[in-house]
């Protein structure tokens, strides 16, 4: 970063001068001093107390979590060189170099960001586990709720860059509702179509585009279970088939918006169809993950909302997080990307969402974002030449 040096002052008043370096917290912090000091403090028992304690900074805001370490070209583009915390303390194409050298297995777990675990005083990788590696009751569906700009569409980006270093499309293809257009980016991988090349994407503008969509979809779900006439589906079916060199690629419906839809009944109607249907595909290796602005049954119905395994909340009213979480929980600090997750075994942590890549500003880590799914495309079609 280039720093810019400020210029030099006029000279002003003693009291001017305070006013321009003294900060409201600077000024808290000195009062709290003359008025209860250590002494004071180690009279009632407290021990612990820094002098000169401690002076908020501003912004109030923690450093970003990342999920991939840039390397030597990446770092140019993000234009910052501060050290960060990531979740995978690698390069994408350090990952992409190790992937393939690995026996490729079915694996819905994703690296979401950390989780917070007070009681057992850590902090862990958040894997959310939309199949159930270790058994049905482990796994399922995943909802992100929260209000605009909370952190939702980041998520789905960490969630989507994860998968498509992790799988080609001979292993996974996505298809996506995406109604603003936040995932554009995702549109051109090759895991947003099919095998015959039709485009899995779609904003469901229309009530046509989406009943289109969605039987197409279906389509694809029907197909898995005529293909193999006679073979029954279970959780460990998939890595089966491709133990066998059988390539039946995973495949995630990812929903934006989920709220833009309810007015539409055409639309919800089908939308709803859908839903319910890859929630109950695990078996086939379908998943289905979610985004909605508001959680009110009228919503997301009881019968929908009870097949999601997985629940995050961000920025959510006391409302909200008494619907989504069935209790009003812990408040954690009202900051994009910092929320609560309910997991499977339903149990409430609070949670901090990692950024796909880093950046300093949202319009720069998304034009990196698609460099490095470039990057992914590319490297990923010449290891299938070279195989």
């Amino acid at each position: 970063m280039f720093q810019v040096q400020p210029s030099p002052r006029p000279v002003t008043s003693n009291l001017e001068t305070f006013r321009q370096t003294t900060t409201v917290a600077e000024v808290i912090i000195e009062r709290i001093v003359e008025a209860y000091s250590r002494d004071h403090a180690q009279k009632d028992g407290i021990y612990y107390w820094p002098d000169p304690l401690p002076t908020p900074s501003s912004p109030l805001a923690p450093d970003p979590l990342i999920l991939f370490r840039p390397d030597k070209t990446t770092q140019r583009l993000v234009g910052e060189n501060q050290d960060r915390y990531y979740v995978m303390p690698t390069t994408i194409r350090e990952f992409l170099t190790q992937r393939a050298q690995e026996e490729i297995k079915p694996s819905m777990q994703i690296p979401l960001g950390l989780v917070d675990k007070p009681e057992q005083q850590k902090r862990e990788i958040l894997f959310v586990d939309l199949h159930g590696s270790a058994g049905p009751l482990t796994g399922g569906p995943l909802l992100l709720a929260g209000a605009q700009h909370s952190g939702k569409t980041t998520a789905l980006q960490t969630l989507l860059l994860w998968l498509s270093a992790c799988f080609t499309p001979d292993y996974l293809r996505y298809a996506i509702i995406d109604p603003l257009h936040e995932l554009d980016c995702f549109q051109e991988m090759p895991h947003a179509r099919n095998e015959q090349g039709v485009p899995l994407w779609t904003d469901g503008s229309t009530d046509d585009k989406l009943i289109q969509f969605a039987t197409l979809l279906q389509d694809m779900l029907q197909q898995r279970r005529t293909t193999f006439p006679g073979l029954r589906w279970t959780e460990n079916t998939l890595a089966h088939l491709w133990e066998n060199n059988t390539r039946v690629p995973q495949l995630l419906l990812v929903i934006c918006h989920y709220q833009n839809f309810v007015e539409r009944l055409q639309a919800i109607t089908a939308l709803r169809k859908l839903a319910h249907s890859f929630a109950e595909a695990r078996t086939l290796g379908a998943y289905l993950v979610v985004t909605s602005g508001e959680v009110h049954f009228r919503t997301i119905p009881s019968d929908l909302m009870g097949k999601f395994s997985t629940k995050i909340g961000l920025l959510l009213n006391e409302s909200q997080r008494l619907d989504l979480f069935g209790r009003p929980p812990i408040i954690p600090d009202p900051i994009p990307g910092r929320g609560l997750v309910l997991t499977p075994d339903r149990r409430t942590y609070q949670i901090q969402l990692a950024l796909p890549i880093a950046g300093i500003t949202e319009n720069i880590r998304y034009e990196i974002l698609k460099y490095e799914l470039g990057k992914i495309a590319r490297m990923q079609q010449q290891q299938t030449l070279s195989v």
